[in-house]
């Protein structure tokens, strides 16, 4: 997208990273991945094979316009669409046949949609196969605005030559744990037996990885469309390019980070009573959390429990780099009894003013002055949308 949106930048190897002074690269453009950039890599190993790229900030909003974009292409295309990640979607062509010659020929269709959408410049690979977890896995291998078919008589041929590391689903120290048994690819796994594979990978990962051995949609894919009533958790974090000291700059931090999650709860007309926070610094980590007998939704509460009543027991004896907030066991506000006490009743009442505001102007809008004495942290957008219920709302 943001070669779309700015021309001097076609054709240049480049890195997405979170902020600036930030060296994580969050996402590479297709000539830095032709050099060997990897996503997750950092400035100093893609520096060593693209010395040419260029380090970028990410532009969540437009990232977070495209992809809303291409939900109303999509839910316009196909009747049984989901929405994956920022830039992925699942779209069942089982409706469509009477409508199109081929699934191949509704693919073209999908990607000239996304070119009149999107512009010209932006690609679309597309995988086509009898379930998600094939279908995702030919769009991960295969080359810019391709389409593959993979079948019964060629999945085996896909599962024997795709990496583990690039199968969805495993992560880095997942696909670590598969090399120690020299397992690489997902066909191995046909080789193992049942009760090795249970020893090693215990009760779950067994029976996900058997699955993923024969080309079958793992738990988390065959679930995708059964979304729970409610999210159960909302948590914000945020990682510095620094270690930090400051105790004004951790506290103002803190209430940033309580102020979006309140804001996104509140949206939702949920309530919880799991408060928790983490911090992590010089390669050391702290957490606490506390379990309350009565739902929150206010962010003046929320805040006097993270900071004053969890974060103030810690003595701090690190500086900070990382600092994570989470209100949990939300439940609906619908089901809950209100408070009587005249405190909450007026909490409340500004909660519900300040409402109003931020859904004409803006989240910040309206807030406390401890956030007037610096940079306001803005909401982002994470590539597999955790938060799809909230985003999507």
């Amino acid at each position: 997208m943001l070669q779309q949106e700015t021309p001097t930048l076609r054709g240049k190897p480049l890195a997405i990273v979170k902020d600036e002074g930030r060296t994580c690269i969050i996402a590479a453009s297709k000539e830095a991945k032709k050099l060997g950039v990897k996503t997750g890599s950092r400035m100093s190993e893609a520096l060593t094979v693209a010395p040419e790229i260029i380090a970028i900030p990410a532009d969540f909003d437009l990232y977070w316009s495209a992809t809303c974009k291409l939900k109303k292409l999509f839910e316009s295309l196909s009747p049984d669409v989901s929405m994956f990640s920022l830039d992925e979607a699942f779209l069942d062509y089982t409706p469509l046949r009477q409508m199109h010659s081929s699934p191949q020929e509704f693919a073209k269709l999908i990607q000239s949609g996304v070119k009149d959408t999107l512009g010209s410049w932006v690609t679309c690979s597309i995988g086509i196969s009898h379930n998600r977890f094939l279908a995702k896995m030919t769009g991960e291998v295969s080359g810019p605005d391709s389409i593959t078919t993979i079948d019964l008589e060629n999945k085996d041929l896909l599962l024997s030559q795709t990496d583990f590391k690039d199968v969805c689903g495993i992560g880095p120290r997942l696909a670590r744990r598969l090399k120690g048994h020299g397992v690489v690819v997902p066909y191995q796994i046909n080789f193992i037996p049942d009760g090795e594979l249970k020893r090693s990978f215990g009760p779950f990962w067994s029976v996900e990885l058997r699955r993923m051995g024969r080309g079958e949609e793992p738990l988390f894919l065959s679930r995708l469309k059964e979304a729970p009533s409610h999210m159960k958790s909302v948590g914000r974090s945020i990682t510095g390019w620094q270690l930090c000291n400051s105790e004004s700059v951790i506290k103002r931090t803190l209430y940033n980070l309580v102020s979006e999650i309140i804001y996104k709860v509140r949206s939702m007309n949920l309530a919880g009573r799991l408060v928790s926070i983490s911090v992590n610094g010089g390669g050391r980590s702290w957490s606490n959390h506390v379990t309350l007998k009565h739902h929150i939704c206010h962010t003046g509460e929320l805040f006097q429990y993270v900071y004053y009543d969890l974060y103030k027991k810690w003595r701090r004896p690190f500086p900070v780099i990382k600092l994570a907030v989470r209100l949990g066991l939300l439940e609906s506000r619908a089901d809950l009894s209100q408070s009587l006490l005249p405190k909450w009743q007026k909490e409340e009442r500004v909660s519900v003013a300040c409402d109003k505001l931020v859904s004409s102007y803006g989240l910040f809008a309206v807030t406390s002055g401890l956030l007037a004495r610096g940079p306001i942290i803005r909401p982002e957008v994470t590539g597999f949308l955790g938060d799809k219920q909230y985003q999507f709302m």
